[in-house]
């Protein structure tokens, strides 16, 4: 997969990709995320899909992220899909995101650690192969 890096205004060189979930039955594309090896989960911007806050929910503080402590809902979604690989059922948490950090969401260690990951900065590609 191709991705495109950006230099940010503090010189962090970012890997941008785009994702598509299935959450409560519609299917979302969200572009503008990017690969967080220092993330232990995966969150995207809360504002992206219709939220059904009636469904089961946990309340989790995200630390480390901007220097500070943000509070996420996390819920499972039906598809998780990068590429052509798709997870079923994976739990990942939905927050301000956008607003606070201009991203639409990371990629977490808890789904980049089910793969064999290549980064190639020179050809600007990712390969992910499932473990």
């Amino acid at each position: 997969m191709d991705f495109a890096s950006s230099v940010q205004p503090k010189n962090l060189r970012l890997i941008w990709i785009s994702i598509n979930i299935e959450y409560e039955g519609k299917h979302t594309r969200i572009n503008n995320c990017i690969l967080d090896t220092g993330s232990a989960t995966t969150a995207i911007d809360i504002d992206l899909v219709d939220f059904n806050f009636q469904k089961f929910a946990v309340i989790k503080r995200l630390h480390g992220i901007g220097d500070g402590i943000q509070e996420v809902v996390s819920q499972k979604v039906e598809k998780f899909k990068i590429e052509q690989i798709e997870l079923e059922d994976i739990e990942i948490e939905f927050g301000i995101i956008r607003d606070d950090f201009g991203i639409n969401g990371f990629i977490g260690n808890d789904i980049l650690s089910r793969f064999i990951i290549n980064i190639d900065y020179d050809k600007r590609t990712i390969t992910l192969k499932p473990q």
